[in-house]
């Protein structure tokens, strides 16, 4: 399945390269070569909607000795990331501020581990 493009408005974006996108590492569009990406918060929503659905089922499963509520909610989870993943909107970004973004990505990347080796 192909995502609409926002520079073009044509199906030319994969879904795993909207799952992965993000402001260093946008999904390129195979038609117009424009960038894009899924805001931060919503693929950080996305994945704790997820993991809290599963404890959620884990934890209740356990409780009730019901391996059908453990089910229920890993069935769950997989539905809700499809489709929240369907609904995601992507946001489009210039190279330049790609480029930016990664190169700040590194940079604090490496002060963490200049930091962490004097610690």
């Amino acid at each position: 399945m192909k995502h609409v493009c926002p520079h073009c408005k044509a199906p030319g974006i994969k879904s795993l390269a909207k799952r992965w996108s993000g402001r260093a590492t946008p999904a390129e569009c195979s038609v117009c070569g424009g960038l894009s990406h899924v805001l931060a918060s919503t693929n950080s929503g996305i994945w704790i909607a997820g993991i809290v659905i599963f404890m959620g089922s884990l934890i209740g499963a356990l409780v009730l000795h019901s391996v059908l509520l453990f089910a229920s909610g890993v069935v769950l989870v997989a539905a809700f990331n499809v489709l929240a993943w369907r609904r995601a909107k992507l946001y489009p970004i210039s190279r330049e501020s790609a480029g930016n973004a990664a190169r700040a990505g590194w940079f604090v990347a490496g002060a963490c581990a200049f930091i962490a080796l004097f610690r």
